[in-house]
């Protein structure tokens, strides 16, 4: 009778064995072997990147942002939101629009040309860690997490082997870091990454930079090892800091007679119906056009890179000409440049979006507008830089919407009417 209880607890001490035993060195190789393999699957896949960012002004103590702590961080002053599809290819991170219909060839900072952003979350930080010989391992030791038992491993990546890409306004440079990775001890699968820069770049005015990338399963594709959420957080010597939070989403495997097709050019806003025969339009500079959203545009969901939809209101003619250019009815097809919600000096919402595409009649047409802010509500809340402030903003055929508001969210419903200025556009060979 005495021998049952010894037994069960032998076996629940043989269920909380690890179930790959050896020294950590052992465990490492074999991790790594995995870990190898799943990166090597990212190619065959895309996915839609979303990056929040959260802009926080100086504290009086500006030595607290190079901490890059997010409870140091100074107040809020705004927030913005992107989203991109993503994807990989020989090494490198690949992005386009959403709904675009090949990717951009381009440098992601060639993409977003305002506020911090880095590649890796997606992909690269796997193989520039995990498939990359110039690495440093070491075994950093054991710890529980409740019912979990987690192996945890410190790493360093030098500058000539890092492939870490790190673009914040000028600053556009790869970067040496080094930091620890958690495995679970029963799989082997990864857990979670953090990393620091080291040192930090200077030359961005940056005194700090970290970032943490926790990872799960992706339900129904259980060969892709994708980061759940990251984080990243950079300190200025200003004293300013930002925080952008990366998810990945609408995860699609790449078929066997599917490609990945590169464009040397920015792609269009979504992908145009087939040519037609109808004769092409050419517009001449500074028509207004009215034009009349057909959805709403929601700033607690909507992101720099959505597509966006109007209507044409009233027929666009040439001065003093009868002949009308564009039909009312006419369908205007482009993205939004800019989600920005701002807290300080003065609350307020911006919306940005560049349009260049009409349909009407079966046939698809080239187009492009302008709409300029309001400058004296520009000026009441203290964003007249708006117009030399960022790289989508410099681009000739946009408009921004501005909306004071000291609300959470703000729709801009369906059906908001607002006047633009035609840009001059050759028609269609």
């Amino acid at each position: 009778m005495s021998l049952r209880p010894a037994r069960a607890v032998w076996l629940i001490v043989m269920l909380a064995a690890p179930v790959h035993p050896g020294t950590p060195e052992e465990t490492l190789q074999r991790a790594l072997v995995r870990l190898r393999a799943e990166s090597g699957n990212l190619s065959r896949y895309a996915c839609v990147e979303t990056v929040e960012r959260q802009y926080f002004q100086p504290r009086e103590d500006k030595a607290a942002a190079c901490t890059a702590a997010p409870n140091r961080a100074g107040p809020l002053e705004a927030v913005d939101r992107l989203r991109l599809e993503v994807t990989f290819s020989s090494g490198h991170e690949i992005y386009s629009w959403p709904g675009a219909t090949r990717f951009d060839s381009r440098d992601v900072s060639e993409i977003i040309r305002e506020g911090p952003i880095a590649t890796g979350s997606f992909g690269t930080h796997l193989q520039g860690i995990f498939d990359n010989p110039g690495v440093r391992f070491e075994f950093a030791g054991e710890r529980q997490e409740g019912a979990r038992r987690l192996l945890e491993y410190r790493f360093t990546v030098p500058l000539e082997t890092s492939r870490y890409h790190v673009h914040a306004g000028s600053f556009n440079e790869v970067i040496p870091y080094r930091g620890t990775f958690r495995l679970k001890a029963d799989t082997l699968e990864l857990d979670q990454l953090t990393f620091q820069a080291e040192p930090p770049p200077g030359a961005a005015s940056m005194c700090a930079l970290d970032a943490e990338l926790d990872y799960s399963p992706v339900p129904a594709h259980g060969d892709l090892l994708l980061a759940a959420r990251g984080q990243l957080r950079i300190g200025f010597q200003s004293g300013r800091q930002t925080n952008n939070v990366t998810t990945f989403a609408a995860c699609r495997e790449y078929t066997a007679n599917s490609e990945v097709v590169f464009a040397e050019a920015p792609p269009e806003s979504t992908a145009a119906p087939a040519a037609s025969r109808a004769p092409q339009v050419g517009l001449p500079i500074g028509l207004p056009v009215t034009l009349e959203f057909t959805a709403p545009i929601d700033s607690a969901t909507a992101a720099a890179g959505d597509p966006v939809e109007a209507k044409v209101v009233q027929p666009v003619r040439r001065a003093g000409s009868a002949d009308t250019l564009i039909p009312a009815g006419a369908a205007v097809h482009g993205r939004l440049t800019r989600v920005e919600r701002h807290l300080l000096p003065e609350p307020y919402f911006l919306f940005a979006m560049s349009f260049n595409r009409l349909d009407w009649d079966g046939a698809s047409h080239r187009f492009a507008a302008r709409l300029d802010a309001n400058a004296e509500l520009m000026r009441r809340l203290g964003a007249n830089g708006l117009e030399e402030e960022g790289g989508g903003l410099r681009h000739w055929s946009v408009g921004i919407l501005l909306f004071p508001s000291g609300r959470d969210r703000w729709v801009v419903p369906a059906g908001y009417k607002s006047k633009w200025m035609t840009l001059a556009v050759r028609p269609r060979p």
